[in-house]
C-alpha cells in the first residue's frame, strides 16, 4: 500500500454514519466507494439522493459524484478489492436485554475476509462492545492469509450537524497497537486537522470504550439536571437560573443542562444499557449507571404527571402540543 495523502476508501454500509463519512472523506479528496446491500438505495444515491436529511450533505453529495470522487456499489467484492482503508459502518441495534446485535458486523467481516487482495486497514466505526476489533482480527484471520489490521474509529457525530462535525472534529479517536495502521488513519484525517491537532491514537478496547463513556457522560449531565430540576419544582426554586449559574463555571460548561423529558434518539439510550450490559458480562455493579437509566426512565411520567397535577386530572378533550417530537 503507497502512502499518499490521497487514498482509496471503501465504506460498506450508507446509513447515517457511512455517508456522512463517505462523502466527507471525499470532500477532502480522497477517492471513496460506498457499498449498500439495498439496491434501490443505491440507485437513489447515484443519482445524488441521499435518502436522509442532513444539512449540506446533498450539495457535497452531487458535487463529489460530478467530480468523480465518490461513487456506489451493491459490491461487497469491489469495494474491498478496489480499496486500502476500508470502513464498516454497519447496524449495531439494542436487543431486549440490552446487549447489542452485532450479526450483521460479524456476517460482512467474514464475508469480506475472501476478497481481501493485499494489506488492508479495516476500521470498524460502528458503536461496538467492547473486545470487538479482538473478535473481527480473529474472525478475518481464520479466512485470510492475507495482511491486515483492525482498527477501532468511533465516530461522534451530531444529528443536524454531522457534516460539520465530519470536516473539522474536535477529536478523532483512533484505537490500534499497529504503528502501520497508526500512520495510515493518521493521514487520512491530517486534511481534516489544519489548524490544531486533534488525532488521539490509543488501543482498540480503549477506544471502544470511549464511545460508550463519551455518551454515557453526557447522559449523566442531562439525568442529574433532571432530578435537580425535580428538587427545585418542590422547593419553589427556577432550574433556569441554576442552570445559569452553574453552567458559567468553565469547569462545568453550559452543555447538555437543558432539564425535559428526559434524553432520547438513536445513541444515549442504546449506549448507556450496551455499557450496563458490558458491566454486567464483567461482573462490575455499575451502580452509577444504574441510576442514569432509572432516572430517564422516570423522568418520562414527569411531564404527564405535572399536566394531570395542572389541570386537576381533567385533560379530556385538551389538546397537547409536543416539540421536538421526531427525534425523541
Amino acid at each position: 500500500m503507497k502512502l499518499t495523502k490521497i487514498m482509496k476508501i471503501g465504506i460498506i454500509g450508507t446509513g447515517y454514519v457511512g455517508l456522512v463519512s463517505g462523502v466527507c472523506f471525499a470532500e477532502n479528496g480522497n477517492s471513496v466507494i460506498c457499498m449498500d446491500v439495498d439496491k434501490k438505495k443505491v440507485e437513489r444515491l447515484k443519482k445524488g439522493d441521499p435518502v436522509i436529511y442532513e444539512p449540506g450533505l446533498e450539495e457535497l453529495l452531487e458535487k463529489n459524484l460530478e467530480e468523480g470522487r465518490v461513487e456506489f456499489t451493491t459490491s461487497l467484492k469491489d469495494v474491498v478489492r478496489k480499496n486500502d482503508v476500508i470502513f464498516l459502518c454497519l447496524p449495531t441495534p439494542p436487543l431486549e436485554d440490552g446487549s447489542v446485535d452485532m450479526r450483521r458486523v460479524l456476517e460482512v467481516a467474514g464475508n469480506m475476509a475472501k476478497y481481501i487482495n493485499g494489506y488492508k486497514v479495516i476500521v470498524s466505526k460502528s458503536t461496538v462492545p467492547i473486545g470487538t476489533c479482538d473478535k473481527l482480527k480473529k474472525l478475518i484471520a481464520s479466512k485470510t492469509k492475507k495482511k491486515f489490521d483492525v482498527v477501532s474509529n468511533p465516530e461522534f457525530l451530531k444529528e443536524g450537524a454531522a457534516v460539520t462535525d465530519f470536516m473539522s472534529p474536535d477529536r478523532v479517536v483512533v484505537g490500534t497497537k499497529s504503528r502501520k495502521a497508526a500512520k495510515i488513519m493518521q493521514m487520512l484525517y491530517s486534511s481534516f486537522m489544519r489548524v490544531s491537532e486533534r488525532f488521539i491514537l490509543m488501543d482498540e478496547r480503549s477506544s471502544e470504550l470511549t464511545k460508550y463513556a463519551a455518551n454515557s457522560m453526557l447522559a449523566l449531565r442531562i439525568s442529574f439536571m433532571n432530578e435537580l430540576a425535580n428538587l427545585s419544582g418542590i422547593v419553589k426554586a427556577d432550574i433556569n437560573n441554576i442552570r445559569r449559574g452553574i453552567g458559567s463555571d468553565p469547569r462545568i460548561g453550559s452543555s447538555f443542562l437543558f432539564p425535559g423529558v428526559g434524553y432520547g434518539g438513536s445513541c444515549f439510550p442504546k449506549d448507556v444499557k450496551g455499557l450496563l450490559n458490558t458491566s454486567k458480562e464483567h461482573g462490575y455493579d455499575f451502580r452509577l449507571l444504574k441510576a442514569i437509566d432509572e432516572i430517564n426512565n422516570r423522568q418520562k411520567v414527569v411531564l404527564v404527571d405535572k399536566l394531570l397535577k395542572h389541570f386537576g386530572n381533567k385533560i379530556k378533550g385538551k389538546t397537547f402540543a409536543l416539540w421536538g417530537l421526531s427525534y425523541k
